[in-house]
């Protein structure tokens, strides 16, 4: 199978740039994909808060997290997006990073769909499944056939892009698809039934933004104002809902009231919620000890080589204790 993270053996030069005769405040490039609270940087931007907060942030959409993240490691962006789970294997690999935000946390927006006349997860033996391997789906899919004595052997899964697995299924291609949202929603909305999602377990999935080391440790106002960038735009949406689920919406590539509903599934942490979620402690709430826990799963998996480092180290949470 395909590995979806590519650790390049060379860091290129980042993408992080100085002045120009246009503005004085620092740039830098941010990496992300189709998922609702992405969409907040895209709000962050076009409201001018990155600016506001001391920075020029240009934000740019990949296809998959595959293309994002294979970018950041490489060195061409200084920002990317995650799915959280998908840190763990650049990180185990040597990856120099840092995660600065938990944007937010799964609570039923991303699972596995399947035909109707599959009933339950032991309905899925022998049955076509489109997700992407190792990504967070790929995981909630193997969980889901663990928890019902069923290993991936027993399945036929396909190796595509999320947004290809999805419309596999929407097509009728596959049996079943593991998917997030906005592809998720719209298998079910075609008809296919919820077998598993991330509100039957939402502590396990959570996003987050990473940064490379250089700009924390170069520039450390960029961060900063790309992490207080981010909560200025959840509160400009909470004072300002209309507009801006229109425009997140759009973003997104769904209506208004398609965004609203993805974003019901979603947990945005409240500042205070965002420096516990980076904060030691022996709980799932501490982002670390999920990620350790994930790192244990992916390495019985036999999706990466080592579980020697604590996901801990990947933390840096000077940014959010210094959100206004």
């Amino acid at each position: 199978m395909k590995k979806i993270i590519c650790i390049l053996t060379a860091i290129a030069a980042l993408a992080f740039t100085g002045c120009t005769k246009k503005s004085s405040l620092p740039k830098a490039v941010l990496g992300t994909t189709s998922w609702p609270t992405n969409m907040f940087y895209y709000l962050a931007e076009s409201k001018g808060f990155f600016e506001k907060n001391g920075a020029s942030i240009s934000v740019t959409d990949f296809s998959s997290t595959t293309e994002s993240t294979s970018a950041f490691i490489g060195g061409q962006i200084d920002f990317v997006t995650f799915a959280s789970p998908e840190t763990i294997s650049p990180f185990m690999e040597g990856a120099d990073f840092k995660i600065v935000l938990v944007s937010d946390k799964s609570n039923g927006c991303e699972g596995i769909v399947a035909k109707p006349e599959i009933k339950t997860a032991k309905d899925l033996k022998g049955k076509t499944i489109a997700t992407q391997i190792y990504s967070v789906d790929h995981m909630f899919l193997l969980t889901l056939l663990k928890d019902n004595g069923m290993t991936q052997n027993d399945v036929k899964i396909v190796d595509m892009s999320i947004a290809q697995s999805g419309s596999a299924f929407v097509a009728g291609k596959c049996d079943a698809a593991a998917v997030w949202d906005p592809y998720f929603s719209n298998a079910k909305a075609a008809g296919g039934t919820s077998l598993y999602s991330s509100a039957d377990n939402p502590d396990l999935i959570t996003d987050s933004l990473g940064a490379s080391v250089k700009v924390c440790k170069e520039h450390p106002e960029v961060v900063q104002a790309i992490v207080q960038g981010f909560y200025d735009a959840v509160a400009y949406w909470k004072e300002n809902p209309e507009e801006a689920n229109a425009f997140m919406g759009e973003k997104l590539g769904v209506d208004a009231e398609e965004f609203v509903a993805e974003m019901a599934g979603l947990i945005i942490p409240t500042k205070e919620e965002g420096v516990k979620a980076l904060t030691p402690a022996s709980d799932y709430v501490y982002w670390g000890y999920t990620q350790n826990v994930i790192r244990d799963f992916m390495y019985d998996l036999g999706a990466i080589k080592s579980k020697s480092k604590d996901c801990g180290e990947m933390i840096d949470s000077s940014f959010v204790k210094k959100l206004k």
